[in-house]
């Protein structure tokens, strides 16, 4: 048995695919029409792992297309509280490594003793997001999530102890360049590249923190890119490999910063790549995140596809369809370049789709300490 390793990101936009070479050498070029099919975390990985257009958060242990894998040893490390056995994103593994909940912070010391509905409980949760403001004011930030290096050497550890004959299966998920845009080698401090972040988010940042936003996100994914030419240094010229991002990311398009519900390129358009994959990405024009079950195991799964020609998206009750030159939303066809286009076909592929979709869970409806833990809150 091959070994074979699925490796996502974090708000990594497709245009930022260039910016790794060392992943780009191992993997090859980015597949060009490759699309989200919602906007955020939650629903996108229900399609990236369960094979399933957004709806419910979370899969079921019948869904999850690991279960379906025959190596001896599953394990997957997950950055990103969403993705956690809270949401059924353990079964099928041998081993899942999620982040905390320790419940050892001052906002979840506070949230432990009241309801996230009540009044106190809001006035508490402001309290706590001016602290946090204050606090590089006295002491460095620190990263809010796992960085990529741990995470690999946990990775490159666990299966040389238990799988030394390279029979295993990993999924390993990465929360660079997620916000807050805080790498290493910033030309500014981490508590300095948060506030940064943090005003651009919030609709108060300047030029100045535009272009030092957008400066610090390639940052984020030049850093990611260093510490997974470790990890493809490491496998076997053999395993199979896919690497793919759950969302892109806006970096001030239409005023905008990080990913909301705006169904837009820069969001749904992803980076896709692999190696060795039973299905060549390549032999379909248009590829969607609720096709990697099927491309990675060989065989349809869920509601996903070995070739299409239009991919769907859907999220807080808006809806898109895109091909490999056109994108479809309320707003009218575009050009994947932004350019004022039309496409017949693809408006009524986009009216039966909106039809037809299931309504996907809205941020509103999520657990608010998970909803905290990333920033949303």
């Amino acid at each position: 048995m091959k070994p074979a390793l699925l490796v996502t990101v974090d708000s990594l936009r497709y245009d930022h695919y260039g910016y790794m070479p060392a992943t780009k050498s191992f993997l090859g070029d980015t597949h060009p029409a490759t699309f989200a099919t919602n906007t955020a975390t939650p629903s996108c990985f229900q399609s990236i792992i369960g094979g399933l257009y957004p709806g419910q958060p979370g899969v079921a242990p019948e869904e999850s297309f690991v279960s379906k894998l025959d190596h001896r040893h599953k394990m997957g490390i997950s950055t990103n509280r969403f993705l956690s056995a809270r949401y059924g994103y353990d079964a099928g593994f041998d081993r899942f490594v999620e982040p905390d909940r320790d419940g050892n912070s001052l906002k979840d010391r506070v949230a432990a003793n009241m309801t996230p509905q009540s009044t106190v409980y809001g006035i508490a949760s402001r309290v706590y997001n001016a602290y946090q403001s204050l606090r590089g004011t006295v002491q460095e930030a620190s990263r809010d999530y796992r960085p990529a290096a741990e995470v690999i050497d946990e990775f490159l550890r666990s299966v040389a102890v238990e799988a030394p004959d390279d029979n295993w299966f990993g999924w390993l998920h990465f929360m660079e360049p997620h916000h807050p845009y805080n790498p290493d080698d910033a030309p500014v401090s981490r508590t300095e590249a948060q506030q940064v972040t943090r005003r651009l988010l919030d609709g108060r940042g300047s030029e100045a923190d535009a272009e030092l936003g957008r400066e610090l996100y390639r940052g984020e994914v030049k850093e990611l890119d260093d510490r997974l030419a470790h990890l493809w240094d490491s496998v076997s010229d053999e395993t199979r490999v896919m690497f793919c991002a759950d969302h892109g990311e806006l970096l001030g398009e239409y005023g905008e910063w990080g990913h909301h519900a705006t169904m837009c390129p820069e969001i749904l358009r992803v980076p896709a790549a692999g190696r060795n994959l039973p299905v060549d990405l390549a032999s379909s024009e248009v590829r969607s995140l609720v096709d990697v079950p099927s491309v990675f195991l060989g065989a349809e799964h869920g509601d996903g596809a070995l070739s299409r020609d239009t991919a769907f998206a859907a999220s807080n009750g808006s809806h898109a369809a895109m091909n490999a030159k056109h994108f479809a939303s309320a707003e009218g066809i575009r050009t994947l370049e932004g350019e004022t286009a039309t496409n017949r076909d693809l408006e009524n592929a986009l009216e039966e789709w909106a039809a037809t979709a299931s309504e996907p869970v809205s941020k509103d409806q999520l657990p608010e300490d998970d909803l905290e833990a990333l920033g949303y809150k």
